[in-house]
C-alpha cells in the first residue's frame, strides 16, 4: 500500500521493510525468554548465531536513521515516526529499530493479538482468576517473607 501512495520511493520502502523482515525473522527463530539472562542468551547463541549477530548489530540503531538510509520521502518518513510513536511514544528516531521492526511486522504475520484492556488486561484477569480460586490480593503491600507449608507457598 505504501508503494502505490509514494511509488517514487519504491525501492527505498522495500529496502527499510525488509530490513525490519530481517529483525523480525531473528527475533521470531529464537526461543526468548529473557533478554537479561547472560547464560540463556550464551546456548540461544550457539543455536543461532546467525540471528543473534543480526540482533546484536541492529540493537544500538534506531528506526529513524535506518529508514532514512532508504527514504528521502519527508512524508513518507513522517508517517513512519508516526507509526513509531503510536508503539514506542517517541518518533523514529528515539525508536530501537529492533521494537519497530517487531511491531511493523507483527502486523503482517497472523495478526495483531493485544488482550483486550491492553497489555494490564493480561495482570487484571490474573488478578480476578486468583480471587476466583480462593486467593486473597493485598495492593501496595511489601512482601517480607514467603511461608511454606508441605513445599508450597
Amino acid at each position: 500500500e505504501l508503494v502505490s501512495k509514494f511509488p517514487h520511493e519504491k525501492e527505498g520502502i522495500l529496502k527499510f521493510y525488509g530490513t525490519c523482515w530481517k529483525i523480525f525473522n531473528s527475533l521470531n527463530s529464537l526461543e526468548l525468554k529473557s533478554l537479561e539472562e547472560p547464560l540463556y542468551l550464551f546456548g540461544q547463541f550457539f543455536k543461532k548465531p546467525l540471528e543473534c549477530l543480526t540482533l546484536a548489530y541492529y540493537l544500538p540503531q534506531n528506526a529513524g536513521d535506518i529508514a532514512r538510509k532508504f527514504i528521502k520521502d519527508q512524508q513518507l518518513l513522517s508517517f513512519i515516526d508516526a507509526e513509531c510513536f503510536i508503539v514506542s511514544t517517541v518518533n523514529a528516531l528515539k525508536t530501537p529499530m529492533i521494537n519497530a521492526s517487531m511491531v511493523l511486522c507483527d502486523r503482517h504475520f497472523g495478526g495483531i493479538n493485544y488482550p483486550v484492556g491492553g497489555v494490564g488486561g493480561i495482570a487484571v484477569s490474573l488478578a480476578n482468576g486468583l480471587v476466583e480460586k480462593g486467593s486473597a490480593i493485598q495492593y501496595k503491600a511489601n512482601v517480607t517473607n514467603v511461608i511454606l507449608e508441605n513445599g508450597k507457598a
